[in-house]
């Protein structure tokens, strides 16, 4: 009787110890460059709007945090492995909600599809009518399932690594097309120097949330801590201050 006594309170200690250490443990942040969401610059200091936005939230939360830059593939993969991390910002599908647990939702977007305005030979009707045209995408993105492409299988997709690469060979008339969002297209395309009136969303595909996504073993008293930050920011006004800062009247 002693000895099973002994042995419940070894366990009993053992596990609260373990308990507390996963409390105490930084959660991991994963980004990858995407403007205007997240803009890296390791001597600066990372930016973008959800960056600055969930800075906002780990002041209210005061959840110690590590922030962790990475390209966008490399840190989907380590979320959908590592405990106790997060990334943004993430499209929201049926087959990311199978990997991730979705925490909360930071901008809506319209998803489609963009070409240079003066190009009157682009007719998209539909989402089969892109696979007459060259297009470029980033590596990894939700469009390249979107648009049912198989890049190693032709010649007329052109995988790079950031988006705002692909609005650079847009502009050239290296490529005829380029997935993207609307807000994530028209700012990036100001912040590289070009007039939004060169480019047109030639097709919308779909409205679209871009959130914060999490490890399915991410301590949930975090999750809901940042959870109620986001409807804290929303009520309190610093959220619409930031989507003026970084969006304008889009």
């Amino acid at each position: 009787m002693i000895r099973t006594i002994l042995c419940f309170i070894c366990f009993f200690t053992h596990s609260a110890s373990y308990s507390a250490s996963a409390n105490s443990a930084p959660l991991h942040v994963y980004i990858a460059e995407y403007p205007p969401f997240q803009i890296l610059d390791e001597e600066k200091g990372h930016t973008g709007f959800s960056v600055e936005l969930f800075k906002e939230i780990v002041k209210l939360t005061q959840i110690e945090v590590e922030y962790i830059a990475v390209p966008w593939v490399r840190a989907q993969s380590i979320v959908a492995e590592q405990a106790n991390s997060v990334l943004f910002s993430m499209a929201k599908t049926p087959e990311r909600d199978k990997l991730y647990t979705w925490v909360d939702t930071i901008y809506l977007v319209n998803e489609g599809v963009f070409a240079l305005r003066d190009r009157k030979d682009i007719t998209i009707n539909s989402l089969e009518d892109v696979h007459k045209y060259s297009i470029a995408l980033p590596r990894g993105d939700v469009s390249i399932t979107t648009l049912n492409i198989f890049p190693n299988n032709t010649d007329d997709v052109v995988i790079v690594e950031h988006q705002e690469q692909c609005i650079k060979m847009l502009n050239l008339s290296r490529v005829d097309l380029n997935y993207n969002n609307d807000v994530g297209f028209f700012v990036a395309a100001k912040m590289l120097g070009f007039s939004p009136d060169q480019f047109k969303q030639v097709f919308i595909t779909r409205q679209t949330e871009l959130g914060i996504a999490a490890n399915k073993n991410t301590n949930p008293e975090s999750l809901n801590k940042i959870r109620q930050a986001m409807l804290t920011l929303k009520e309190n006004g610093v959220y619409e201050r930031l989507q003026q800062t970084w969006f304008g009247d889009m």
